[in-house]
């Protein structure tokens, strides 16, 4: 594994690794002003317990907003590939900085962790967004909610960089884009790409079928108009869980669309 996510180790400083996450992640020009968020706590970072997941040393622990990094050792996703590696990468990036909480959605998940956006400062005084940084340096995905996805169109393409780079998770077979005849043994959260054969309506959500002739999408009238230029025809990713519980009584695989943040156009 440790040859999957070589690219963060061999031969960078310190110093050369928080500049480029600075610069990748936007706040060259500083992230003090925040217009798309709202102002939470501020702490030293003491601890990374995961590839996402910080603790303050105020006591309170950080979930990072619309990413998510493979799992280390805990419920279902536990023992992910490259779980070690992403932890690693968010350790040498946040480890012992100050650092200031900003809020996009929901502020607090079941386990009382506050789900922010995370600026730190790095040794020379610049700030770094911890999310963007973790998407760019492939240590984790984009995975956002209906009530927190204030930047996934920003993250989206700090992912796509990654991938196309082969960073990090992205040189590891287990988290490729998934295409609509490859869809055994695929993550928990997976992403999956192919070319819309239909578009329909219908109640609630939105649902991706994923068909053998490509994606039929119904969009669920919670949906709202879409961000993205989407129909019939349009390459696109769909990202979420793969449902095959219908596949036994004829029907396709599917993801539930619940926000169009789940839902990126290919170029």
């Amino acid at each position: 594994m440790a040859g999957a996510f070589s690219g963060f180790h061999g031969g960078w400083s310190r110093r050369s690794f928080m500049l480029a996450g600075l610069a990748a992640a936007g706040c060259s020009a500083g992230c003090s002003g925040q217009g798309d968020l709202a102002e939470g706590e501020r702490g030293r970072i003491s601890r990374v317990m995961d590839g996402d997941i910080v603790a303050l040393d105020t006591g309170l622990r950080v979930r990072l907003a619309e990413v998510e990094a493979p799992a280390a050792g805990y419920g279902e996703r536990a023992g992910e590939p490259g779980a070690e590696e992403a932890r690693d990468v968010l350790s040498r990036a946040a480890l012992g900085r100050e650092a200031q909480l900003w809020y996009g959605g929901l502020s607090r998940d079941r386990y009382e962790r506050a789900i922010a956006h995370l600026i730190a400062r790095d040794e020379v005084g610049g700030e770094v967004w911890l999310n963007g940084l973790v998407v760019r340096q492939g240590a984790a995905r984009v995975r956002t909610y209906p009530d927190n996805a204030m930047r996934a169109r920003r993250l989206l393409a700090l992912e796509d960089e990654a991938r196309a780079a082969k960073r990090g998770l992205w040189a590891e077979k287990h988290w490729r884009v998934r295409g609509l005849d490859d869809l055994q043994a695929a993550p928990n959260f997976a992403i999956v790409e192919g070319v819309v054969s239909r578009m329909g309506a219908r109640a609630g959500d939105a649902e991706a079928h994923l068909e053998a002739g490509g994606i039929r999408f119904d969009v669920g009238e919670r949906m709202g108009p879409p961000d993205i230029e989407i129909g019939d025809g349009a390459r696109v990713r769909v990202r979420g869980r793969v449902d095959t519980r219908g596949v036994q009584d004829g029907g396709a695989p599917l993801i539930r669309v619940t926000h169009w943040a789940q839902v990126e156009v290919v170029a």
